[in-house]
């Protein structure tokens, strides 16, 4: 995210923050607290809103953990994650799929893609065969040997993720689900064109001379 402004900056101190930030503005009556170093953050980064970063570090910082969580059951059957993920995608569409709609229901690029559908391949995972209404593309089915693989790797992949996540509570849950689903839309909206940004105002200490 490019924020270094906790560094020297005290994390345990809360303050309640102004009605009216630099970057954005707060509902009438917001009591929410802040940590002290907000409003230097948004001091260093004129526009920025700390909530909003402190917001995209933690998605961040749980999808790589359910990437590392999905991963670790993956390679104990010699899958990566993405090759787990597009068997599970190719099993879900119920018979041969255009290699694309893989790649864009991934959310990955084509070259990224060819690449895992390769490895699947040579692993006697998927088959690649020419689609009948149009010679130019290729269509990929899972075998009988991967069907085997997805039935044993997808129950331990539900099981670690009931365990981790059912500790939370049902409230908690369904309240996480639904604001995932708003960043998500969010995320999908996210604007491709802004103008450029206020020049950041980095603090004395990380100024090098």
């Amino acid at each position: 995210m490019g924020h270094h402004g906790s560094r020297s900056r005290p994390r345990c101190e809360l303050t309640t923050p102004p009605q009216h930030r630099q970057g954005g503005t707060r509902g009438p009556g917001a009591t929410l607290a802040y940590p002290s170093d907000a409003e230097a953050f948004e001091h260093e980064y004129p526009g920025a809103r700390w909530l909003d970063t402190q917001v995209m570090r933690q998605l961040q910082r749980a999808g790589a953990k359910v990437d590392a969580l999905i991963t670790r059951v993956a390679r104990r059957h010699g899958l990566s994650h993405a090759a787990l993920n597009a068997l599970a995608v190719i099993e879900e569409a119920g018979g041969p799929v255009p290699a694309g709609q893989v790649s864009t229901q991934m959310h990955i690029s084509t070259a990224t893609m060819t690449s895992v559908l390769d490895t699947l391949e040579r692993n006697g995972h998927i088959r690649r065969q020419p689609d009948p209404a149009d010679r130019r593309r290729v269509l990929v089915d899972i075998t009988p040997a991967a069907q085997a693989l997805l039935n044993q790797v997808l129950p331990e992949v539900q099981q670690v993720v009931t365990a981790t996540l059912s500790p939370l509570g049902e409230q908690a849950l369904h309240t996480l689900l639904h604001a995932l689903r708003d960043a998500n839309a969010a995320l999908d909206a996210a604007p491709h064109d802004l103008p450029p940004p206020e020049p950041r105002r980095p603090p004395p200490q990380f100024r090098r001379h």
